[in-house]
């Protein structure tokens, strides 16, 4: 097989850590989150690779280079404006000289999909386009599938309202990786964005040809800052197979941690960053070059790079800060809340309504 993997998209559910970084190159533990997705498909002897980009490539080639260093040769598509998901993808294809099925992955999905079956299913199908599937307990959120006996695919709605919902049925949900024909690529319109969820796939499966393949592999989208979060603590307590090999915490190169204090609850601690002592980091991500103060208190939170926590400052409960911001000492600071770069000196509280606050 041939990959693209989608990594275009501005991230703006993680804003503020995107403005200063493409989504892709947000650390998952050890290493940048698509470095984790390369592994993927290098496990699965795919080394032919496409990164589709739009915001910030070059953060990403500046990383990656040609893909020597992690088992690939890697190539990148620059889209001129944003494609969408189909136009994205078509975009790339080019860059491969050969024709084959091409493996398509959404560039903000963690998974340990087992893809060589996944090709097999495709094949034994006969199929020009395959879904991998997901079950989900609600999948208003997502594009719900609809099989046939064949495993064909019968329906396919994006984001379903609760009257479009059959009681009892198995919620499947589209799980962002496709596997897609030359067929199904010609298909593309050229020169304007399309969608393969919304305007592809529906054209497939009205032709019988779109099959799903539902799995039980573990599945997440890391886009939001609550499953960014969890994507560690499923790394950390080896729930998801990576190649990571690090656990219950992980604590960056030159990182130092001062007597008294602790980095624990699957916390992730960037490179060269200083926790002081009494502080506590609790199930929270920092990034590299950050300082957390004397006695300060960090849990379930997501820090940016280079940023500096006062002694005695509180942050707990989805607070998201930026790259380079200051947070006071002893300010309190109760989620969910983002904060831009720049200086927090005053106490702050969670507003009355509990909805947090910017």
């Amino acid at each position: 097989m041939q990959a693209v993997i989608l990594v275009g998209g501005e991230g703006t559910r993680l804003r503020p850590l995107t403005v200063t970084r493409p989504k892709p190159m947000m650390p998952l533990v050890d290493r940048p989150f698509v470095a984790h997705q390369l592994a993927h498909l290098v496990r699965h002897g795919i080394h032919d690779v496409v990164f589709s980009c739009g915001y910030r490539p070059d953060a990403l080639e500046a990383f990656f280079g040609d893909g020597t260093g992690f088992g690939v040769r890697l190539q990148y598509a620059v889209d001129p404006s944003p494609l969408g998901t189909a136009g994205a993808a078509a975009n790339a294809v080019p860059l491969f000289d050969h024709t084959d099925d091409v493996l398509v992955l959404n560039g903000d999905i963690l998974t340990d999909l087992d893809l060589v079956a996944f090709q097999a299913a495709h094949n034994a199908a006969g199929a020009q386009a395959s879904v991998a599937l997901t079950p989900v307990r609600d999948p208003s959120a997502y594009g719900l599938v609809r099989l046939r006996e064949d495993r064909s695919v019968a329906e396919f709605l994006e984001k379903p309202t609760p009257d479009q919902l059959i009681p009892g049925e198995p919620f499947l949900i589209n799980a962002g990786t496709y596997l897609l024909s030359q067929e199904v690529i010609a298909m593309i319109p050229a020169g304007r964005a399309s969608s393969i969820e919304r305007e592809i796939f529906p054209k497939v499966a009205a032709q019988g040809g779109l099959f799903g393949y539902p799995s039980d592999a573990y599945w997440r989208d890391i886009g939001t800052p609550q499953s960014y979060l969890d994507a560690h603590k499923d790394v950390l307590s080896n729930n998801v197979f990576t190649e990571s090999t690090v656990r219950d915490a992980y604590l960056g190169p030159r990182t130092i941690v001062e007597d008294g204090a602790r980095v624990v609850d699957c916390a992730s601690v960037g490179a060269d960053c200083v926790i002081a002592a009494g502080a506590q980091v609790i199930g929270s991500v920092l990034g590299a070059r950050t300082r957390i103060g004397v006695n300060a208190y960090i849990e379930d939170c997501v820090i940016g790079e280079g940023v500096e926590v006062g002694a005695g400052a509180r942050l707990e409960g989805l607070v998201v800060v930026g790259d380079n911001a200051q947070i006071g000492e002893t300010v309190s600071i109760v989620g969910p809340a983002s904060i831009d770069v720049g200086e927090i000196r005053e106490v702050a509280v969670a507003d009355p309504a509990g909805k947090g606050h910017s």
